[in-house]
């Protein structure tokens, strides 16, 4: 009884886990989740047998489906699930599928028409070694094997990534760790090796580190209010503009680039160098106060005044904190005009709703119809970190993801350029409680 209760209770717990994660698997339409949702099912389908099986008796169809959802669907689909989610070639994630998808037919069949060792079942947790032929148990064991490798293949990659400081990988070290964790309990909970209560309480468990580890993954897309009025954000304070615009533009040498990764969200602001002051010219007016050319009223500070207010008139933002990012995407044959749709929300949402946000352009590459080019240009830091936590970028990198084959990103600083005055700080604000469009 008390096996019966804790299968019971397991159910519960595994499909609360598994109605979550499919609703927003159907919803975001991510093709890891799909396959984790698979394992999800799984689990369930096996508690839900093993509930019954406690109650009542274990029999050849209760088995079989104990088997099934939780010996083959859980950790093949659990594997699958973490390649689909790491793996940065496209045909890495297409020879998973293949393998996945005709491994788990060719198994099924074999799993629920492969005749029983014993014919008679009792209410105690049927072993696999003493009720299969040889033929599932070597499926079974297949299906342990090729998972258990993905997942510490999978898990390996991404600590090795973090480590060469990847944001992407650092980010989903937790999630991947959580669902590595997930795979070895369903695996040793379905080998036979536990008893009862303890295999019960390690699938369960399971359930709920995929779902928990699914939900660290997943961007924000909720239309929560934003706080524009934050000073972290660049938007309530106009950027200083205390020097004329030649004579502010600094040069940064180039960040490194990465593939496929998304800029850190929290990246504190880079020290920029103070601008030389600015030499005197033979246009330069006699100075105005004491001191003389180098006093607090000479020709120098007289420039500075002028050209700060020219500027500020003008609108031209102060060029030294200019930045930006530039993105090369390279697109999947077939998948340019979806992703050039995409491509269109996404800059008709920064020409609404982000002020700071100088430049914004997808370019197309002649002789290259599968690439595309962002160019993006911030009025600082703090506008660039503020870009990087909005939920229509959020959006757009996860809906974008399935037509994208790999992706550079380079971020810039600002050196010498010609550029049209810009609109000042007196640009429409993000209006409290606005809807980016979907």
């Amino acid at each position: 009884m008390v096996n019966a209760l804790l299968a019971l209770l397991a159910t519960l717990g595994a499909l609360t886990a598994a109605g979550l994660l499919v609703k927003r698997a159907s919803t975001d339409r991510m093709l890891y989740l799909i396959a984790w949702s698979v394992t999800q099912v799984g689990l369930c389908l096996a508690l839900l047998a093993m509930t019954a099986g406690f109650l009542m008796k274990f029999n050849a169809p209760v088995f079989r489906v104990v088997e099934l959802g939780a010996a083959l669907l859980a950790p093949v689909w659990l594997a699958l699930g973490m390649v689909e989610l790491i793996a940065r070639l496209v045909q890495v994630r297409f020879v998973a599928w293949l393998f996945a998808v005709s491994y788990t037919l060719v198994a099924t069949v074999i799993l629920l028409v492969d005749p029983l060792k014993v014919s008679t079942l009792t209410k105690s947790l049927p072993k696999p070694s003493q009720t299969y032929d040889a033929l599932p148990l070597l499926l079974i064991d297949g299906a342990h094997v090729v998972s258990v490798l993905a997942l510490v293949g999978c898990a390996g990659f991404t600590a090795w990534l973090a480590s060469r400081r990847d944001v992407e990988a650092q980010e989903l070290m937790i999630p991947i760790a959580l669902v590595a964790l997930a795979g070895v309990l369903v695996v040793s909970g379905t080998r036979g090796l536990l008893p009862a209560p303890a295999a019960v309480i390690a699938l369960g468990a399971a359930a709920g580190l995929v779902w928990y580890g699914a939900m660290r993954t997943l961007p924000v897309f909720e239309d929560a209010e934003e706080d524009y009025d934050d000073p972290a954000t660049g938007y309530d304070e106009p950027p200083a503009r205390a020097v004329p615009a030649a004579n502010a533009m600094t040069a940064a040498p180039d960040r490194p680039a990465g593939r496929r990764r998304r800029p850190p969200e929290a990246m504190p602001p880079q020290p920029v160098p103070a601008p030389p002051p600015t030499p005197p010219t033979p246009s330069t007016p006699p100075a105005l106060g004491p001191g003389g050319p180098g006093g607090p009223g000479g020709p120098n500070a007289l420039n500075d005044v002028m050209a700060a207010a020219a500027a500020a008139a003008a609108g031209t933002p102060d060029m030294s904190q200019i930045c930006g990012q530039i993105t090369v995407y390279t697109l999947l044959d077939g998948r340019e005009e979806a992703f050039d749709r995409l491509a269109a929300d996404l800059a008709a949402s920064a020409r609404s709703s982000e002020p700071d946000t100088l430049v914004f352009a997808s370019h197309q590459v002649v002789n290259a119809p599968t690439q595309r080019i962002f160019y993006q240009l911030f009025r600082n830091e703090a506008a660039f970190a503020a870009h990087q936590r909005l939920p229509h970028l959020r959006r757009f990198q996860a809906e974008s993801r399935p037509h994208v084959l790999t992706t550079n990103v380079i971020e810039i600083r600002l050196g010498a350029a010609k550029i049209l005055p810009l609109p000042g700080d007196g640009a429409s604000p993000i209006p409290p409680g606005a809807r980016p469009r979907r």
